[in-house]
């Protein structure tokens, strides 16, 4: 079966591998607006992943598939499950709003209140949205970069069970599988997974192999499951549950040989809720949801974090005319942490308005929080889309957002500082498109930064401007009916308030994939990606001195067969010339990697 990547509509790029008779050209996100909303009439720049992308290269985590984008570098400590860190347009990760089927996945427990993406495994995942830009205005605090919502799979309307086993390099084992249904106005779905690697060395010397040292291994087994019950034809209450837990083995630092370091981390999230439809248009919405995040470090400088956000939404949408609709809610956010024993409180309120004027697209949001630690804020967005023909569309967006400091900035011993306030960001971004070019031109400025403080151990506000800024380029096509092409390529310019480059940001980065199909049974694809000069700092020396860890290109292959049109077999090859590199300085990354696997459908 033919399947390819396309480019779709100015400031919206869909990044998908679709299979030609299901292919749809106005997709379904939720990002952009809090509810279901097709891809064309978002003013936002967005990009999507999807299950069929995923399965058909065989990403493992969420982590690696945001590689896919090429404008999301990550930093990642060592191998597979180690932390890690994404930059979405130069952002660092805690300025990112994760949302997993609408529970919040930022971790209260991490310095800084970001997430745990490297725990997040694909299996069960049916989207992934990525949207750019000052988010506040809808999403609220920590959206400055954007949003990430993930979206897990929904029951099938008929009895389906999956299955995958896969093995490789370095000791590596995959195994999964899931269960979904519809039976009349009951649905379900169920997933089991597990991961489990020797892994690599999570410490190693810059330009020593990581093979040369102690390996750090990884075990992930991750539970999903859904229910939903429709009462009556309007009316539905649902149900869903993620239970992740996670084995990681670490070095402690400076010695990538040390073998007793081993955290243990065990995510849950939960969430209740109900809809009634009013119409086909109109609906209102409630969600309570509760994520929490527990982990045992024995040999850590705190034993044991435990973190947990409770939240409830209320959101209503309406169509005052055929051309306009609203989108209202309100929020209550409670997080806290057992370090600091302290706790955060906000309530929000947000509107969104939408018009459809022949050609233009409009939307304007404004939304107020209150918090119970800092001031009241205000944030807002305004986008605009104008569609000259079929060929030819050209967005704009500007936005404003903040992000609070994190539980352990304000009250982490000594490091805390209980007076700082939250950063605060302006964002504008423009997209013209032509078929299947697009270019993107993106200008973040933060003031107020936080920052710690190497001379006395502080969490300090840092007055001035930061500026993130660039341009993107993307070509995506299919030639033939059997070759889909995807280029990207992403130029980003950072600077702190002393025009000082930001670490781990590298300056240029290029992804190009070929994926070919021959028959309707197999399928061969190849993909390289480049990643350019990347300041970082080495730490071992005092005063700490300036590296710089980019300047290098990866190759990776891989190869589908379909035995039947429910089995298939195939093999990947990840970093195929057995490159030398490191994301972090001082922290290993994978040699040549070989997997072998087998997908069953029934």
């Amino acid at each position: 079966m033919f399947k390819y990547t396309l480019s779709l509509v100015a400031c919206a790029t869909l990044v998908a591998s679709l299979e030609a008779k299901d292919l749809t050209l106005d997709p379904i996100v939720i990002s952009a607006s809090k509810t279901e909303q097709s891809l064309k009439e978002t003013t936002s720049n967005i990009q999507i992943i999807t299950a069929e992308e995923l399965e058909e290269k065989h990403i493992t985590s969420v982590i690696d598939a945001l590689r896919l984008l090429g404008n999301i570098p990550i930093a990642q400590s060592g191998g597979i499950g180690q932390q890690s860190s994404f930059f979405q347009r130069g952002f660092s990760s805690e300025n990112t709003v994760v949302m997993i089927d609408g529970i919040r996945y930022n971790d209260p427990t991490t310095t800084k209140g970001q997430s745990q993406l490297e725990h997040l495994m694909i299996n069960d995942i049916e989207q992934i949205e990525v949207i750019y830009g000052a988010q506040s205005g809808i999403w609220g605090a920590n959206a400055s970069a954007g949003v990430i919502n993930i979206i897990t799979k929904q029951a099938t309307e008929k009895l389906q069970a999956a299955g995958n086993i896969e093995f490789g390099t370095y000791a590596t084992s995959k195994i999964g599988a899931n269960l979904s249904q519809k039976v009349g106005a009951l649905s379900y779905y169920i997933g089991a997974n597990q991961f489990k690697t020797d892994g690599i060395s999570s410490q190693t010397p810059r330009g020593k192999d990581p093979k040369a040292y102690e390996s750090d291994g990884y075990l992930n087994q991750t539970l999903n499951a859904k229910i939903a019950y429709d009462l009556t034809a309007a009316d539905t209450v649902r149900a869903q549950m993620n239970f992740i837990d996670a084995n990681i083995h670490y070095d402690a630092y400076g010695q990538p040989d040390s073998t007793a370091n081993e955290i243990h981390q065990i995510n849950r999230l939960t969430s209740i809720g109900y809809r009634h439809h009013f119409n086909t248009k109109n609906y209102i919405d409630a969600t309570y949801a509760s994520s929490t995040f527990d982990k045992n470090d024995p040999l850590g400088s705190t034993t044991r974090f435990k973190g947990e956000n409770k939240e409830f939404n209320l959101l209503g949408t309406f169509q005052y005319t055929t051309n306009g609709s609203v989108i209202a809610g309100i929020n209550a956010l409670h997080s806290k942490d057992t370090i600091s024993a302290k706790e955060l409180n906000s309530k929000g309120i947000f509107l969104t308005n939408t018009n459809h004027l022949k050609k233009l697209i409009l939307t304007e949001s404004i939304r107020r929080d209150a918090y119970d630690t800092f001031a009241d804020k205000t944030t807002g967005k305004i986008g605009a889309k104008y569609l000259f023909n079929t060929d030819i569309s050209l967005s704009a967006n500007y936005g404003t957002a903040y992000r609070t400091p994190s539980l352990y900035e304000l009250y982490a011993g000594y490091y805390g500082n209980p007076n700082l306030q939250p950063e605060t960001t302006k964002s504008f971004d423009t997209t013209i498109q032509y078929k299947h070019l697009s270019l993107t031109y993106y200008n973040n400025r933060v003031n107020n930064l936080i920052g710690y403080n190497p001379s006395t151990y502080v969490n300090e506000q840092v007055s001035g401007t930061s500026t993130f800024k660039g341009y993107e380029v993307r070509y995506n096509n299919t030639f033939a009916n059997i070759l889909a092409m995807n280029l990207s390529y992403n130029k980003l310019f950072t600077k702190d308030k002393n025009a000082n480059a930001l670490i781990r940001r590298p300056n240029d980065t290029f992804n190009g994939s070929l994926t070919y199909y021959p028959s309707d049974k197999l399928t061969l694809g190849t993909a390289a990606s480049y990643i350019g000069t990347r300041p970082d700092t080495d730490y071992s020396t005092y005063p700490a001195t300036s590296v710089q860890t980019g300047r290098y290109t990866l190759w990776n292959a891989f190869a589908n067969y379909d035995i039947t049109s429910n089995l298939t077999v195939y093999l990947k090859a990840d970093n195929l010339t057995d490159k030398l590199y490191q994301e972090v300085f001082g922290y290993g990354t994978y040699g040549r990697t070989i997997s072998i696997g087998l997908n069953a459908k029934f």
